[in-house]
């Protein structure tokens, strides 16, 4: 398969795919050469914020869509007294509590993500002895107040929590979406 005969979506969404790559990878390597957190933040901001705002304006693409319709499902709707209203756009209840349940991980792996990297690891492989606390990221221990260890243990279990819960919901809104889709289009006329 050549680049050519990929659609304009397509090239995007590889092309935006690749420059993401390329610039996580100059953070990171920045971040090593000054020994310095500050470039992997400002990519995950940069990062998190390119996929609030695609998400946002893909659900607003999507939502102010114009109908398709062709002549077949016209004679459809018209023998069977449906409006064309009825097929526009199907947005069901899953389909809202997929895309709360997506916005709520991104914006939850984004404050653990950030909160980590601020406070030199993570609680979940950290630990906690004698009224101390300490994060660790690899194999650099760092000791933190109670309230940190706290707030990033939180940010982790949200994250922990909230990722299968949004795969549940978002296979429910697939089949839901795909059963409304279709659940005119099956009709011989």
């Amino acid at each position: 398969m050549r680049w050519g005969d990929l659609d304009s979506t397509t090239q995007s969404a590889l092309a935006l795919s690749a420059a993401l790559i390329v610039l996580g990878a100059l953070a990171a390597w920045f971040s090593f050469q000054l020994q310095e957190r500050w470039p992997l933040l400002v990519f995950l901001i940069a990062f998190f914020g390119v996929a609030i705002f695609l998400g946002g304006f893909s659900a607003w693409q999507r939502y102010n869509e114009p109908k398709e319709t062709n002549l077949e499902s016209f004679k459809q709707r018209a023998m069977f007294g449906l409006q064309s209203r009825q097929l526009r756009g199907v947005r069901s209840g899953w389909t809202t509590a997929r895309d709360l349940c997506l916005l709520a991980l991104i914006a939850a792996l984004a404050a653990f993500m950030l909160h980590s990297l601020f406070i030199g690891g993570d609680a979940f492989r950290g630990y906690s002895e004698h009224g101390r606390y300490f994060v660790r990221l690899h194999t650099a221990v760092t000791e933190v107040t109670p309230d940190q260890w706290r707030l990033n243990w939180l940010f982790g279990a949200a994250v922990f929590t909230l990722l299968p819960l949004s795969l549940i919901v978002t296979t429910i809104a697939v089949y839901r979406e795909r059963h409304d889709r279709f659940r005119y289009d099956d009709m011989d006329v």
